[in-house]
């Protein structure tokens, strides 16, 4: 059996007296009801082709809507069901292209009787529906039988010895969802079952090969401690890498908790929750914001930095009249920062969190960029602490290592990793800023973290409260946070 993609749209159908039966190769797979309605042609299990209508007519509760898809929950026969429509109409001679291709809806449709046969258990599929016209595919549509579980993320305690034979009877019968995370496993605890939900990037085969499978059980890890060989359990963190970092990418994307709005003049890229009537004012007048109410903690050439109501605004200035033309073929520092910032949260590094960025542009050209980021309240540098007196508790000096370690783990370099870039909160917690150094290299050389220590160490070793001991403590910690032995030395004039 080949992959169920887009190109598989030509099935085997035979019609018989207003049924059709679904053939997959040699097998027979089911029985499906077809009916016109309101213009759309449905495909429909038997026992749920009396409820067609009952569900299409009911109010029904939205639960996700984007300009090309939306989903709602409906009620009829004192069951639930899920609609899932794919408006192919909201893009401009998209329509078109599923003549001659598969829509979404049907290659879901199509794969729920393929792993229905293999007896995999999933999110029963009771209806397809698609509505053509001269100009193509206007809409498609799926309807799923409701099922009284939860995500395996969301559940309190779980089974981790059955989530991995769930996935383990896929594999042996040739099933292999390339979309496998907890959200796309629904888990329900009295009486235990699990079933596969979302079959978009499913693929069956005849078997799958040894490499097919470590590599599946590789993304599981990622989200799930499920027990593996430490062959995948390295894998897996390595992808896992790959998955944040492309997942920082939906930042400066429109979704749920991300969008462009315009304020003051500027489009700024912001992150929904955070804004406020007072977040507001600060994108209507970042330069006023900086002039008139904030307090000022950089007035430099390159930057200005000034803090109030809640919030740090950072404008990065004009610089160099190079800069211009590079300028027009790179994202502005700010927007790099907004996204570096966003990447370091997802991977659970301390950081000021990002509200919002913009560009202020002239014919194309970059002037100025602004990036506004959650205060850390109470927050002080490490440079400042130590020259007012400060010392270096163990718990401290642990917490920076643990940071470092952290960052260096999880495939990030820092070329300017100096003591004023790490910061202590009012609640004593370690935070780590100015990411204008930071790069996501995906594996930190064991050479180039030695070099990053060593520069944070000169920078340390001017203040007399930093003892041997607390530089030792800190290495040590460092070295157990990793799993490592030893970095290479660094020459002094390194």
């Amino acid at each position: 059996m080949g992959r169920l993609t887009k190109r598989e749209h030509a099935r085997n159908h035979r019609q018989t007296s207003g049924a059709l039966t679904v053939e997959n190769g040699s097998s027979t797979v089911r029985r499906v009801i077809q009916r016109e309605h309101d213009g759309t042609r449905w495909e429909l299990q038997p026992d749920f082709a009396p409820l067609l209508d009952e569900v299409l007519k009911s109010p029904g509760e939205l639960m996700k809507e984007s300009p090309v898809k939306r989903v709602s929950r409906r009620q009829a026969g004192g069951k639930t069901f899920y609609i899932k429509r794919y408006l192919h109409r909201a893009v401009p001679l998209r329509p078109l292209k599923f003549l001659f291709k598969a829509t979404q809806a049907r290659r879901e449709w199509e794969l729920a009787q393929q792993l229905d046969a293999r007896s995999i258990p999933i999110v029963r599929h009771v209806a397809f529906g698609e509505r053509r016209t001269w100009l193509g595919v206007q809409e498609s549509i799926l309807v799923t039988e409701g099922f009284d579980g939860m995500p395996v993320a969301a559940a309190p305690n779980v089974d981790l010895a059955a989530v991995l034979a769930f996935v383990r009877t896929m594999h042996d019968q040739g099933v292999l969802q390339e979309d496998l995370h907890p959200a796309n496993l629904l888990m329900r605890l009295e009486p235990f079952e699990l079933r596969l939900v979302d079959l978009d990037g499913t693929r069956v085969s005849a078997s799958l090969s040894a490499e097919q499978r470590r590599k599946n059980l590789a993304l599981l890890r990622v989200f799930l401690p499920v027990p593996v060989p430490r062959e995948i359990e390295e894998h897996s963190r390595d992808l896992r890498k790959q998955l944040l970092h492309e997942r920082s990418r939906r930042c400066l994307r429109s979704n749920r908790e991300f969008a462009a709005e315009r304020h003051g003049g500027l489009k700024w890229q912001v992150r929904l929750p955070f804004i406020n009537d007072s977040v507001r004012q600060v994108l209507d007048g970042p330069d006023k914001f900086l002039q008139a109410r904030a307090t000022l903690l950089k007035a430099g050439r390159t930057s200005t930095v000034g803090k109030g109501d809640g919030v740090v605004l950072k404008r990065f200035n004009f610089r160099k009249v190079e800069n211009l033309f590079k300028d027009l073929f790179r994202p502005s520092r700010a927007r790099r920062a907004f996204r570096k910032a966003y990447h370091l949260e997802l991977a659970g590094i301390p950081t000021a969190r990002s509200i919002a960025t913009a560009d202020w542009r002239f014919c194309g050209f970059l002037i100025r960029s602004h990036l506004l980021m959650e205060e850390i309240h109470g927050a002080t540098d490490l440079t400042k602490y130590f020259r007012e007196g400060g010392k270096p508790k163990p718990g401290l000096v642990q917490d920076a290592a643990r940071l470092i370690a952290k960052l260096h783990d999880e495939g990030f370099s820092h070329r300017d990793l100096k003591e004023s870039n790490l910061v202590i909160s009012g609640q004593g917690k370690i935070y780590l800023i100015d990411l204008d150094g930071v790069t996501f290299v995906q594996s930190m050389p064991d050479g180039r973290a030695a070099l990053e220590l060593a520069r944070l160490h000169r920078g340390v070793a001017k203040y007399p409260a930093v003892t041997a001991k607390d530089r030792i403590r800190f290495l040590l910690t460092y070295y157990r946070a990793r799993n490592i032995r030893r970095l290479p030395r660094v020459p002094e004039s390194a």
